[in-house]
């Protein structure tokens, strides 16, 4: 399962060469690395469906060529290096090498919140009643990123709080050198000199979290806080870093969210991907009444289909990409992921603030195997028609939420915490929203996409 060092030299060369190539020699190179380098069928698959976008002229050959033709040598080094060899090839082969002998599960990345301090006090914030005054150590996350190493996991998720408040973020990321790390960042704290070292240290690529335009945005986020978001991304841009947004759709906003003027607003400014994380009611005062209709949310599954084939940017949407990625992927699952909150607690999602473990007492392989995980992945697909449109334990199938934490009597991570399964108000209006969107998208699920994708069950373990 491992790549000698000749291979992955050769293959870092080739992939360096090809990023400024035509689209017909990079066809040539995927064709390659299939036929030389990769032994994963799975990661074969996934670099098929990456062939098909330069041999179709898709909107995603543009973004990847702009990508490598502007970002520092730094940073397209470790995009190569990090991202695609040792994330995305040795690491998984590596994974699936520990479930041939193990017979585990291990996930492709996982999140992890060195801090809950924060300088903004955004309404609705899902990680607003964290703890703000305990934070993990420089030497628990070394350790935690040296056991992910081990496990073929190469690249990390950073959120909060606001990681640039948790005073190791930059020396963890030269530390771990060989990590790709993305980064959930407000965006305020990052100055000329802060972006600077993102380029020459190569491999973070911060999300900035942004409402809309500056009425939306500073709304929620505090006066200021857009020109502040426009400075950053400036800064990044010259530094030639890889960055993006990462939007909260909310009933109110949503319909700037999707809007033209936005999204092209973001490709300006030198996005390279953006991510939607529709509102729920978790965090700082739930209040459902923000949630976007099952309506919106359904129109926002188009918009993102649309926008993606349409335009030179990469737009991920948590709650509507689930035939993308198999359904649901809280709980460690192949594939999937987890979350290391700032106390030390294991949660099977950012929006799952749940836990059995802690990462302080036992090993990063022993948490991902937790009965608690594993009973979200047992009851996927949590619908018996396998609508992979419906994928969430949250907002989709909150009995599923409701079942697995009584029944292994999780800890939550705050008291509001609490509220998605015993608030009748909250409670009432999620069973009822689950049904209502459910009405809208098995039509869809059942007469066009239900032959074309397979369950993540299937596509992950039995292919």
């Amino acid at each position: 399962m491992k790549m000698n060092f000749i291979k992955k030299y050769a293959l870092a060369k080739m992939l360096r060469y090809a990023s400024h190539q035509s689209d017909e020699s990079i066809i040539k190179m995927i064709n390659i690395a299939n036929k030389y380098f990769i032994k994963s069928e799975k990661v074969r698959w996934e670099a098929e469906k990456i062939r098909r976008i330069f041999v179709e002229h898709h909107p995603g050959a543009t973004l990847a060529k702009n990508a490598f033709s502007r970002i520092s040598k730094q940073s397209l080094n470790s995009v190569i290096q990090n991202f695609f060899i040792n994330a995305a090839v040795i690491g998984r082969q590596r994974q699936e090498q520990l479930r041939k002998e193990l017979n585990i599960w291990i996930p492709w990345f996982f999140v992890i919140s060195p801090t809950a301090k924060c300088n903004l006090t955004c309404v609705g914030c899902y990680a607003g009643n964290y703890n703000k005054e305990e934070d993990l150590s420089y030497e628990l996350v070394d350790r935690i990123l040296n056991e992910a190493k081990d496990l073929g996991i190469y690249f990390i998720t950073v959120s909060g709080g606001e990681p640039f408040m948790w005073p190791h973020l930059l020396d963890i990321f030269e530390k771990h050198h060989d990590m790709f790390f993305q980064i959930y960042t407000n965006g305020t704290m990052i100055t000329k000199e802060i972006a600077n070292r993102l380029g020459k240290l190569g491999n973070a690529a911060p999300a900035i979290s942004i409402e809309g335009f500056e009425k939306e945005t500073d709304l929620r986020r505090g006066e200021g806080t857009f020109k502040k978001i426009m400075e950053a991304m400036d800064n990044l841009y010259e530094a030639g870093v890889p960055f993006g947004f990462s939007a909260t759709p909310t009933k109110n906003n949503i319909d700037i969210l999707m809007s033209d003027e936005f999204i092209d607003l973001m490709i300006d400014k030198g996005c390279l991907l953006g991510w939607y994380f529709q509102y729920v009611p978790i965090g700082r005062r739930p209040d459902v009444s923000l949630m976007a209709t099952p309506e919106q949310r359904f129109e926002l599954r188009k918009r993102s289909i649309e926008i993606r084939n349409t335009k030179p940017i990469f737009i991920g949407d948590f709650w509507n990409d689930g035939p993308y990625v198999g359904g649901c992927i809280c709980g460690a699952r192949q594939a999937g992921y987890f979350h290391i909150n700032c106390r030390g607690d294991v949660e099977p999602c950012v929006f799952l603030q749940f836990s059995v473990d802690n990462i302080k007492d036992k090993k990063l392989i022993d948490v991902i195997q937790s009965p608690f995980f594993k009973a979200f992945q047992e009851a996927q697909p949590y619908r018996e028609n396998n609508n992979l449109l419906t994928p969430c334990a949250l907002i989709d199938n909150p009995h599923i939420l409701r079942d697995i934490v009584t029944k292994y009597n999780a800890k939550p991570s705050y008291n509001s915490c609490m509220d998605v399964i015993n608030n009748p108000e909250i409670t009432s209006f999620l069973d009822n929203y689950s049904k209502e969107y459910q009405k809208l998208v098995d039509p869809i699920w059942e007469n066009e996409l239900k032959l074309k994708y397979k369950t993540w069950k299937e596509r992950w373990i039995h292919d």
